[in-house]
């Protein structure tokens, strides 16, 4: 949270007062000023006298330091009567479109505007991330030996592996994507998608366009987005979940939210490529210790889908408590242990349908369904078709 002029922390630099300078008194000046909204500030000023601001109109912060090392700059979002010691650095941005302040100084001020050695980066909080349309988003599910060909167009492109393994080359160069694991093309990256003999692979497909990047801002952002595998992430996992829940709503202002999503998405990405393993704290520790027991949770119930796994059983394996299994699931994916189990149980009888060597019947008794009835309608709820309409559509599909 920003800090105000009111903060104890200020009183090195200042203090802030209730009533306004009476104008007439004979031993100090007065100034108008003006200040507007910056990004970098290079020039500070430094009065050898105190020194009054008090606001009219517009919202700002001041930047103070005792030093002209930028290093040494503390920002404080400014109250309306602002004192500041003599021989203090400081500069006023305007977070409002302009701010308008009086500068009171004693009559015999001494002033130094001062260029600093290195400008001062102001981050004002601003969208610097703007998706401005999602134009598709697919679930897609591939059998061993699918082969998409290619293709490069002039949006984003945005691929989460939600279960098994794809390969895709992406101008020239070949990535493996595993479970769990994300990848964004650029615009105008030609780019392939394929499964090998052994492995199918279901995916998440997101086709979105950004707001017209600056070539800085492209430079950046390519760099740390594009050509990349990202691995598996709770926090960003959480977010495509929700995703994928959102976008079967229909409710108002569900696009809306899609695109909040996606966009934090797109963030938490950026954030994870400045992430310093050496700064970890305690309870980052902690949250990977969690992260860890979770994956290996997850793993336990991959290997065990074709078994009627039972919540006490997972508990027992693992030396959980029921309780405590229920609120890391809901930490990490936001469902409950039971609805995911059955998520799995369904993502993978899409497989085994596609795969065309089972009946229903068999593939409900194969993942423990308590009979081929509620197999059916748990099928239903989830994908909002039969699993013959599954067969059906996927075999127009591929034809």
């Amino acid at each position: 949270m920003q800090r105000e002029t009111s903060n104890d922390s200020f009183l090195e630099y200042g203090s802030v007062y209730r009533h306004p300078i009476a104008q007439e008194r004979p031993e100090l000046i007065h100034q108008k000023m003006v200040a507007i909204t910056r990004r970098y500030v290079s020039q500070f000023y430094c009065f050898n006298c105190d020194t009054y601001l008090e606001v009219q109109s517009g919202i700002g912060v001041v930047l103070v330091s005792h030093t002209t090392d930028t290093r040494d700059v503390k920002e404080f979002a400014m109250n309306r009567f602002i004192h500041i010691r003599p021989n203090v650095y400081f500069a006023i941005i305007s977070t409002t479109q302009r701010l308008e302040y009086d500068l009171y100084a004693e009559s015999n001020y001494s002033l130094h505007a001062t260029d600093f050695p290195s400008q001062y980066e102001f981050l004002a909080v601003l969208p610097r991330i703007e998706i401005q349309k999602i134009l598709g988003y697919y679930y897609r599910i591939r059998t061993p030996n699918y082969c998409f060909r290619g293709e490069h167009h002039e949006f984003f492109e945005f691929t989460y592996v939600d279960t098994g393994e794809l390969e895709t080359e992406v101008d020239g160069v070949l990535y493996h994507l595993k479970e769990k694991d994300i990848m964004i093309y650029g615009p105008g990256q030609f780019h392939t998608q394929y499964t090998d003999s052994e492995h199918s692979a279901s995916y998440i497909t997101v086709l979105f366009d950004m707001r017209n990047l600056t070539p800085v801002e492209q430079e950046i952002w390519y760099d740390a987005l594009i050509n990349r595998v990202f691995h598996y992430d709770q926090k960003i996992n959480a977010l495509i979940k929700a995703f994928v829940r959102e976008s079967t709503t229909g409710i108002p202002y569900m696009n809306s939210l899609m695109l909040c999503l996606l966009t934090e998405i797109v963030i938490r990405l950026l954030q994870g490529t400045y992430a310093s393993p050496m700064n970890q704290t305690a309870s980052t520790v902690h949250q990977s210790a969690m992260d860890e027991l979770f994956e290996r949770i997850i793993a336990y119930i991959d290997e065990n889908i074709y078994d009627p796994l039972t919540i006490p059983e997972i508990c027992e394996h693992f030396s959980l408590s029921r309780s405590a299994l229920q609120l890391l699931f809901k930490n990490s994916v936001d469902q409950s242990p039971k609805k995911y189990i059955n998520d799995k149980k369904l993502e993978r009888s899409c497989q085994m349908l596609l795969e065309n060597r089972y009946t229903i019947s068999e593939i409900s008794l194969r993942l423990g369904y308590s009979s081929i009835h509620y197999f059916s309608k748990s099928f239903n709820l989830k994908y909002h078709m039969s699993p013959s309409e599954f067969v059906k559509q996927n075999l127009q599909n591929s034809g």
